[in-house]
């Protein structure tokens, strides 16, 4: 987890410094449209497309895990309240008899 905030972080970094260095402005042209503006703002539109793409790639599987660890964390609240339950009925119904001392040989 820290190294792809460390990732995260470094790429900001880069970014910033593209554009704080490079504030020419950029024409991009796709098929009749034309667009002109800085750098920075050429660059950050397909990044942050390609961000919201790896997100929703990844989402589902994510909230597939998060909802299976939710049910089985409840499963282990109910099994564990269960054997609370038991050894409560064990403890009341017939207490464990002490261990008979073992015979020394002689």
């Amino acid at each position: 987890m820290h190294f792809f905030l460390f990732l995260a972080f470094v790429i900001a970094v880069a970014f910033v410094s593209i554009a704080f260095q490079n504030p020419d402005p950029v024409t991009l042209t796709f098929i009749k449209w034309d667009y002109s503006g800085p750098l920075a703002a050429v660059l950050a539109v397909p990044f942050a497309a390609g961000l919201l793409a790896g997100i929703c790639v990844v989402f589902p599987s994510w909230w597939k895990r998060v909802m299976s660890a939710r049910s089985l964390r409840k499963r282990v609240k109910e099994l564990e309240a269960e054997l609370s339950e038991a050894e409560k009925s064990i403890e009341v119904k017939a207490p464990i008899p002490e261990p008979a001392p073992l015979a020394e040989k002689p």
